[in-house]
């Protein structure tokens, strides 16, 4: 059985069960009897059941943190707004910069110069080199 994926593996599993249920009980394959088999076979199961509840447990932790996160970014937030109200401080001093902000000393006004198109004469046509 190779190249099998998960779901196949689990469906043989079950067809196996049904199918040495019926047709012969009460013999043993593999040095396996049919209640060996099937207690054996319960282990990767068992492995998907506890995967499939970590996976939901894993799926609240990272929304728990996702909301922890967002109550975090408020605090910076305000903890900036008020580094820069601060009168000690403000918005212009090394500790407002060392957070990551820009300085107001050091920001751009937004209204920078822009080029202006040169007026230039049209260029004159090159000269005829047509020699007749």
């Amino acid at each position: 059985m190779a190249n099998t994926n998960t779901k196949t593996v689990s469906l043989r599993r079950e067809q196996f069960l049904s199918s040495w249920l019926e047709f012969a009980p009460d013999v043993t394959f593999a040095g396996l009897t049919l209640a060996q088999f099937e207690d054996k076979s319960k282990t990767p199961l068992d492995a998907r059941k506890s995967i499939r509840e970590v996976q939901t447990k894993l799926r609240g932790l990272l929304l728990d943190r996702d909301k922890a996160d967002e109550l975090l970014n408020q605090d910076l937030i305000l903890i900036a707004h008020a580094i820069r109200g601060n009168e000690l401080f403000g918005e212009d001093c090394a500790f407002y910069r060392s957070l990551g902000f820009i300085p107001k000393s050091e920001r751009r006004t937004g209204t920078g110069a822009r080029k202006k198109a040169e007026l230039t004469a049209p260029a004159a046509p090159p000269p005829n080199t047509d020699v007749a």
